[in-house]
């Protein structure tokens, strides 16, 4: 089957299968034909907002998998969301409790939380606003089947906002090309791997210039829901499933347009999305070619008048917020409980990552780390990637694997030395707010931590604000992979339902052994990090059994 034949039965297939979100049908055809529409009445006074408007930690985690790594120091892709939350309220949904859901407005879009008691473990429990779609026909959705209706903005689609309209291309000028009404659809141009050669004018006018053969652009994809080609450079840069979920349908085929970037025409392609507007700048830098439009701007601007109100949010900054601490025993009085029995002594950190909050007994206690410290020296290792742009090594995925998944010594003091020294691995945790842990010049083993540290350490790799995407899932992915000898400690309790990325560590000591497990949990509406440090244990199976008692009892209490 060609790619471009296999992405119109996934899209279709999607359509299909997604569960309703709140938003309007990705179809106009499918919309339920009791729509209600009415003119929107600028001096109404808006609902009082029953509903908190301040970002849940899912809506900061959808915001984090896509853009925390620009945050982080990785330039290679732009924002898909933008850097700030500029206007959080409450907005009339007449499906949400109370008539009213909470949004969050950002450069590129805006997030939406509709049914906040639904399962925020579903992929489009936050969802992204149809804005385009709202701007070019003028209806604001106000439920699943009503509307109010405004004058659409003559808005630019792409390159400088404040250019005058007569002076660049805008979303009046594509609206008479745009699939508002399950109309103007286009038939499938992929099996000849056509140029897109087609420049939109003003007021709609579509001719051909020969130039843009120059950008080799193809069409490749077609969406046969709403009957529009897309431009291969979208298709390329994002996965189909982010593809639809980010941008939703395409509305209209893809236009090369003359706009002013920085004041000076430049040939950009857009093509409109029911949430987004999609460019690629070819005179760009690589990696910054294909952007988002500020459609979350824009939109803000029509609806409101002014597109910011307050203070801007950070989103990392909710994500990384110093959590309240509390007595473990107000979470789990059983683990809290084993941790103070035993004739050891024990240090806990339970970081619950729907709240921020962490639990802790003893968790300010400074331990040996053992081999819990290869977990800091594989970041290490994985943010020297990212600073140098690149993918992990063959060689590195080998000894990495080796050092957590089989507790390899030499490959740890191979990889320490490869990401700067204990030196450089201690500056770059201290540069992320892990102040207490301190990786030794002379042994690595030897490093010290706290439990409430480590916890941190694995709420930034479950919550991606440490590395960029794919090493972050690489490092939780290395770390589920323990091989079955090693798997004890913090993956007890929790069923094989619910993933476990963790690490131990043991080593025998005057006067008894130190038994640590550090990991991250992740189930069913449930996410959280813990670490355990203990010691001196009279034999190992004692430590362990310490450990798996505490995290079994913990599990049952986040769960």
């Amino acid at each position: 089957m060609r790619p471009s034949h296999l992405l119109a039965v996934v899209l279709l297939a999607v359509a299909v299968l997604v569960p309703g979100s709140g938003q309007a049908a990705e179809s106009p055809s499918i919309r339920p034909s009791s729509a209600h529409t009415h003119s929107y009445d600028e001096n109404k006074e808006a609902p009082a907002a029953t509903v908190s408007t301040t970002p849940t930690p899912d809506v900061a985690l959808r915001w984090a998998a896509d853009d925390a790594p620009i945050i982080n120091g990785d330039s290679s892709h732009t924002w898909t969301w933008g850097p700030q939350i500029f206007r959080s309220t409450a907005e009339a949904y007449a499906e949400a409790p109370n008539s009213l859901r909470a949004v969050w407005y950002l450069d590129k879009a805006r997030m939406e939380l509709t049914y906040p008691h639904g399962d925020s473990d579903e992929p489009w429990f936050v969802t992204s606003g149809l804005l385009v779609r709202e701007m070019m026909s003028g209806r604001i959705q106000t439920g699943d089947a009503t509307y109010e209706t405004r004058t659409p903005p003559d808005t630019p689609l792409a390159g400088d906002l404040d250019a005058p309209a007569e002076a660049t291309i805008t979303l009046l000028d594509l609206q008479p090309l745009a699939s508002l009404n399950n109309d103007r659809r286009a038939p499938a141009r992929t099996d000849y791997d056509a140029s897109v050669v087609e420049v939109l004018g003003k007021g709609g006018v579509v001719t051909q210039a020969e130039r843009l053969l120059q950008y080799d652009v193809h069409l490749r994809s077609y969406d046969p829901v709403l009957g529009h080609n897309i431009a291969h450079v979208f298709t390329d840069a994002l996965p189909t499933d982010k593809l639809l979920y980010t941008a939703g349908r395409p509305l209209s085929e893809p236009y090369w347009t003359v706009v002013p970037i920085k004041h000076v025409p430049t040939d950009v392609l857009v093509q409109a999305f029911e949430r987004r507007i999609l460019t690629y700048t070819p005179s760009n830098p690589a990696g910054w070619q294909v952007e988002w439009g500020n459609v979350g701007r824009q939109y803000a601007q029509w609806r409101y008048g002014q597109a910011e109100t307050g203070q801007p949010l950070n989103p990392v900054l909710l994500l990384e917020a110093k959590p309240g601490i509390r007595k473990l025993e107000t979470l789990s009085p059983e683990a809290a409980g084993i941790a103070e029995e035993r004739q050891v002594i024990v240090g806990v950190a339970v970081l619950n990552m729907r709240t921020g909050d962490i639990y802790s007994v003893r968790g300010s206690r400074s331990f040996p780390m053992y081999s819990t410290a290869k977990v800091p020296i594989m970041v290490g290792v994985l943010s020297k990637a990212q600073r140098e742009k690149r993918a992990v090594a063959d060689w590195e995925d080998s000894l990495i694997r080796a050092m957590i998944q089989h507790s390899d010594n030499d490959s740890a003091t191979t990889l320490i030395t490869h990401a700067g020294g204990a030196q450089a691995v201690t500056q770059y945790l201290h540069a992320i707010g892990l102040d207490a842990t301190t990786m030794d010049n002379d042994a690595w083993g030897y490093s010290t931590t706290t439990a409430q540290d480590m916890a941190r350490l694995m709420a930034k790799l479950g919550n991606c604000t440490i590395l960029n995407p794919e090493l972050c899932l690489y490092a939780l992915e290395v770390m589920r992979g323990v091989t079955p000898g090693q798997r004890w400690g913090l993956s007890a309790g929790p069923p094989e339902s619910v993933s476990v990325a963790f690490k131990n560590g043991w080593s025998p000591d005057d006067g008894g052994w130190t038994i640590n497990s550090i990991g991250y949990v992740k189930g069913k509406q449930m996410r959280y990090a813990v670490a355990v440090y203990s010691g001196p244990n009279p034999t190992m199976p004692n430590g362990i059994e310490t450990i798996e008692a505490i995290s079994t009892e913990i599990y049952a209490a986040m769960r």
